[in-house]
């Protein structure tokens, strides 16, 4: 599709569907959202593109660079973030994803650094290996700094949120098995019924976090900062005491 395609389709606000974008100069398209259906783009450059509430359906995004780009309150649903020749995903610093949604997306090993992802929700996603480190999940309001982020059904593994604000974030029956959490702030986060068998939350702070019926395999309390008020289920208490050399016997024995 040329560039001349693609503006007068916006102007029309008709959809774009299956078509090739990977050429296309994002840096001064027209005003209007854009809603692109089974669409390709290899090795695009996005980079400072005004896509607000802009909708991506079933589209495919390969080695692309979103740099400073501006895709808040966007949707993109059942979209791949990820080249299966380079094993290698998407560079999504600096772009401002305030309020947007990724629903059933492959996001695998791609990179948030200084990405705003305030209010983003990301559901039943594949993110695997993926750089969250330096994103920020926080926004100031007034003199208080509010955090928000919603992960849910979605497979973390291995993924880095090291040192990152994640107070009051949602985690909901996420897979964060060997996870980088290290010094992370997660102070009334809901973590309920997500795997964190062998993350490393060493130096951690898990104030009022709630961890019920989550997988705490692994998880070493002694090496955490903070976790006072935390909540857990009755049957999580025997491995969670055992690095302080407590045993747990049933009642009555």
């Amino acid at each position: 599709m040329t560039q001349r395609q693609l503006e007068e389709l916006i102007l029309e606000k008709k959809p774009i569907e299956n078509a090739d974008l990977s050429s296309i100069d994002w840096t001064d398209l027209p005003d209007g959202a854009l809603h692109a259906r089974h669409c390709v783009f290899r090795d695009a450059h996005l980079t400072d593109a005004e896509l607000a509430g802009a909708k991506f359906e079933n589209c495919s995004f390969e080695l692309a660079r979103f740099g400073g780009a501006n895709f808040t309150d966007a949707s993109f649903s059942n979209c791949s973030f990820f080249d299966s020749e380079t094993r290698e995903g998407c560079d999504f610093s600096r772009a401002d994803f305030e309020g947007a949604t990724f629903d059933n997306c492959n996001l695998a090993t791609s990179k948030f650094g200084l990405a705003s992802l305030f209010d983003t929700t990301f559901k039943h996603c594949k993110a695997a290996g993926c750089d969250f480190e330096d994103a920020r999940f926080g926004k100031a309001s007034g003199r208080v700094s509010v955090s928000r982020v919603r992960f849910i059904g979605s497979q973390l593994d291995m993924s880095s949120f090291r040192q990152a604000r994640l107070d009051d974030c949602v985690f909901s029956e996420c897979s964060l098995r060997q996870s980088d959490l290290r010094q992370t702030t997660l102070s009334s986060a809901d973590l309920r019924g997500s795997d964190l068998s062998e993350a490393n939350l060493n130096g951690a702070i898990l104030d009022n976090a709630d961890l019920r019926d989550a997988t705490l395999l692994g998880l070493d309390v002694t090496q955490l900062a903070s976790f006072e008020g935390m909540k857990v289920s009755a049957d999580q208490l025997t491995d969670l005491v055992r690095p302080l050399g407590i045993r747990v016997f049933p009642r009555g024995r």
